[in-house]
């Protein structure tokens, strides 16, 4: 069930931006401190949709450094809940969702889990990664090292904001980044048109709080428990 969005890696942003005016600065330079500015986030929230090898993988999930998130994810036709309360986690899919990955068991599963929560095991990554701000920043930023090269593009409006995009080519294709001129130069969306992972990410809602609550333990299933 591993739900990999890797691929659309801009690490697009370490360093500190200097005295200069940030529009000035090279297309890496630039990159590298939107990369700071994203590695010290609290919280954040990513919205968007990614393809691999032809399947289309949907995110809408705000997410803090302290293993709470909230939001969902889509795979295909089908969508799942996600709900992280201090590093426990669970997720609520549709009936579409459990049709498309619980294979011959899908009937049973459905049957079984209703309209509950179903406890995210440890050691599923698939949903894990979009719970940890820091992990799912490493996830989005990676890239191919001193392989990657970055172009600075010309400064637009997005939603009110001035940002500045930044074109990353890499092994794993090109890619986008659209940076905040004004600091915190956070990355507000990253486009993905060539190469592995194709698709559109959007970042907002930096550093808000995550508000979230625990469902209530009549309302959760351990799949685990029904075993055997």
């Amino acid at each position: 069930m591993g739900l990999a969005i890797a691929g659309l890696g801009m690490a697009a942003v370490l360093a500190a931006c200097g005295g200069d005016d940030f529009t000035d600065q090279s297309g890496e330079e630039i990159a590298d401190a939107s990369k700071a500015a994203m590695k010290d986030l609290d919280s954040v929230k990513v919205s968007g949709s990614v393809t691999t090898d032809g399947a289309e993988t949907r995110i809408d999930v705000q997410t803090d450094a302290d293993g709470n998130c909230t939001g969902s994810i889509g795979v295909g036709d089908g969508t799942a809940e996600l709900l992280g309360v201090d590093g426990d986690l669970w997720f609520k899919p549709d009936e579409t969702f459990w049709r498309d990955n619980g294979g011959a068991d899908a009937d049973q599963i459905i049957a079984a889990v209703g309209d509950n929560w179903v406890v995210v095991p440890d050691g599923e990554d698939g949903f894990a990664q979009f719970c940890d701000v820091s992990d799912l920043m490493d996830q989005i930023l990676e890239d191919d090292g001193d392989e990657s090269t970055y172009t600075k593009g010309d400064t637009q409006d997005l939603d009110g904001d001035q940002a500045i995009a930044v074109d990353n080519k890499d092994s794993k294709g090109t890619s986008t980044g659209y940076i905040l001129v004004d600091d915190p130069h956070y990355l507000v969306k990253i486009e993905k048109t060539e190469g592995q992972d194709t698709g559109s990410v959007t970042f907002s809602e930096f550093n808000q709080d995550v508000d979230v609550e625990a469902p209530a333990a009549d309302e959760i299933i351990d799949l685990s428990s029904l075993a055997g």
